[in-house]
C-alpha cells in the first residue's frame, strides 16, 4: 500500500510550508513514531482524519477556516501526488489553480494574451456562488472513483481509501475554536461548515480542497471547451473567464453553463457577473489587464498602503529605531507585494512607496 519511504517525502514536502507551527514541531519531535503510526493505519485501512482547529480570517472578508491538523496535512500531501499522475494528463491547459507550472502570474498573462485577439471584442467573467461550500462528496467521490478505474493507476487502491476518507469526513464534527468563537456569529449560514448538509462541503485551505475543486469544475472545464466550443477560455478556482466577439453570445453560453452546473454538479452561478469590451479591462487576481498593459488593483494598493502605514506608526521606538522581528515582518509583507506589483506595469507605483528600500 504505502511505503516508510513515500511517507517521509509527504512529510518533507508538507514540512516545506509548516515548518514553524506548534503541529508540525510536536510531530517532528516524534517523527519516526508519528511516521510509522501513519504508515501502520493507512496499510491496515484503520487511518481516521484528526479533529480540526477552527478560526477566523478577517482579509480579504471575513471567512471560516478548518485547519486540518498536521499529521493529516501529511496524509493530503501523499493523497494529492497519487491523484496528480492521474488527472494532471485530463485537466485542460487553462485551469490555474493549484498546479505545478500555472499560478496566479500565469493565468493573468493568459488572460491578457486572449484579449489581444483581434476576435475577442468582449468577456464575460462568472464565478460560482459559495463554491467550497456546494461541492457535493459524492459527486466528487465518483468522478475520482470512475477516472481512478479508467485509467488503472499503479496506487488506485490507497487513492481510493483515501480520497474517501478525505472526502466524507466532516470537520463540523470535531474541531476547537481559535480565537473569539461569539466572531463566529458575523458569518452567514450558507457561509459556514456548521449548517452544511454533510454530503456537502469541503474545507477551505486544505491541499487536498484546492485540488479537489480541480477535479470537481474539471467536468465543467470539459463541456465549456469541448461541447460549447469555447477556444477562449481562463479559470482560477472558481473565478473564470470567456472571451467572444459578441456579448449576445457569450450571455447564451451563459445559461447553457447554468444549466449544466445545475444538472451535473449542482452548483450555480453568482448573479454579479460581467460582460464588457476588452478594451475595458478585466478585473482578475489583483489585476486589471488590458490587451497591451496591466494595472494593480486599487484595492490591493490600498491594503499595501494601510500596512505601510500601521507598520510606520506603531513599529517604531521614541529614538526611531524598531526591533528586529517588526522589520522582517514587514519585510515580508513588502516582497509579497513587491512580488505583486512587479508583474504589472508598476514602476511608478514601486517608486512611490519605495518598496525596494525593504526587500
Amino acid at each position: 500500500m504505502v511505503s516508510f519511504s513515500e511517507l517521509h517525502v509527504a512529510y518533507k514536502k508538507c514540512k516545506k510550508n509548516k515548518a514553524n507551527t506548534i503541529n508540525a514541531i510536536k510531530f517532528e519531535i516524534h517523527l519516526g513514531d508519528n511516521l510509522w503510526r501513519l504508515f501502520e493505519e493507512i496499510n491496515s485501512f484503520t487511518y481516521e482524519p484528526s479533529s480540526y482547529i477552527c478560526f477566523i480570517v478577517q482579509s480579504p472578508k471575513m471567512r471560516e477556516v478548518f485547519a486540518s491538523n498536521f499529521r493529516d496535512r501529511v496524509v493530503h500531501h501523499l493523497l494529492v501526488g497519487d491523484l496528480e499522475k492521474v488527472f494532471e494528463p485530463i485537466f485542460i491547459y487553462d485551469s490555474y489553480s493549484c498546479r505545478v507550472g500555472k499560478g496566479t502570474h500565469k493565468a493573468v498573462d493568459r488572460v491578457q494574451f486572449f484579449s489581444r485577439k483581434k476576435d475577442n471584442t468582449y468577456y464575460m467573467q462568472l464565478d460560482i456562488k459559495n463554491f467550497f461550500l456546494s461541492i457535493d462528496k459524492n459527486i466528487l467521490f465518483r468522478r475520482i472513483k470512475e477516472i481512478l478505474l479508467k485509467r488503472d493507476c499503479q496506487n488506485m487502491q490507497r487513492a481510493l481509501y483515501l480520497a474517501e476518507k478525505t472526502i466524507f469526513d466532516n470537520p463540523a464534527s470535531k474541531f476547537r475554536f481559535k480565537g473569539d468563537f461569539s466572531k463566529h456569529k458575523n458569518i452567514p449560514k450558507h457561509k459556514t461548515l456548521l449548517y452544511t448538509p454533510q454530503e456537502r462541503g469541503l474545507p477551505i485551505g486544505n491541499l487536498t480542497s484546492q485540488f479537489f475543486a480541480n477535479v470537481y469544475l474539471d467536468i465543467m472545464d470539459n463541456y465549456i471547451k469541448r461541447v460549447l466550443k469555447v477556444k477562449y477560455y481562463v479559470r482560477y478556482v472558481d473565478d473564470f473567464i470567456l472571451f467572444g466577439k459578441t456579448k449576445e453570445n457569450l450571455l447564451l453560453k451563459k445559461s447553457q453553463i447554468e444549466k449544466f452546473i445545475a444538472s451535473h454538479l449542482k452548483l450555480s452561478l453568482r448573479d454579479n457577473f460581467r460582460v464588457a469590451k476588452v478594451e475595458e479591462g478585466v478585473d482578475f487576481l489583483g489585476y486589471v489587464i488590458r490587451p497591451y498593459y496591466k494595472l494593480v488593483r486599487n484595492r490591493v494598493v490600498n491594503n499595501f498602503k494601510y500596512k505601510k502605514a500601521v507598520f510606520l506608526q506603531n513599529s517604531f521606538r521614541d529614538d526611531g529605531t524598531c526591533s528586529k522581528k517588526l522589520a522582517k515582518e514587514f519585510k515580508q509583507v513588502n516582497a509579497s507585494y513587491y512580488g505583486h506589483f512587479k508583474h504589472a506595469n508598476s514602476y511608478r507605483l514601486i517608486q512611490k512607496y519605495d518598496m525596494e528600500k525593504w526587500l
